[in-house]
């Protein structure tokens, strides 16, 4: 079952996330769970942002959390993700596909034009690609990143 996310909810999130921090290309920067709960939570309060949880006989099992902007140039709204992870022994089947499609039907209600999805972590690049252009995303921009320290 796909549904927006309560705070408390919260708790299950941070564990969720600091499975993806530790599984990630981020894995190599500090996680302040303080402040991952804190942005979660303004993400459920705020009117710009969303998070979703996938559950599975009651327990937490995946999430997608993003919000909706308007464009430095205009002011169409644009979608994006912030996070999207399921555990891993709950990959393979629909879960994520339910979220992205709850997200995107969150973005529609919002008035946003463009929805956008990147997979910054380095988690399973090729196999979400596949998934994210299933669902009708294009190819849009690499994203590049330099360690300056």
């Amino acid at each position: 079952m796909i549904r927006s996310a309560k705070h408390s909810d919260v708790p299950r999130l941070i564990e969720l996330g600091t499975l993806l921090h530790a599984t990630s290309r981020y894995s190599t920067m500090a996680f302040n769970a303080d402040k991952s709960g804190s942005f979660l939570h303004d993400l459920i309060n705020g009117p710009s942002g969303v998070v979703f949880v996938a559950e599975v006989n009651g327990l937490v099992v995946g999430g997608m959390a993003g919000a909706v902007v308007d464009q430095w140039f205009n002011d169409d709204l644009v979608a994006y993700d912030y996070s999207l992870f399921i555990e891993p022994n709950k990959r393979h089947g629909v879960t994520a596909i339910r979220l992205i499609r709850a997200f995107e039907a969150w973005a529609r209600m919002k008035g946003a034009k463009h929805m956008q999805m990147g997979i910054g972590t380095g988690v399973n690049v090729e196999g979400t690609s596949r998934l994210y252009q299933s669902l009708g995303l294009e190819l849009f921009a690499p994203l590049f990143q330099k360690e300056l320290i």
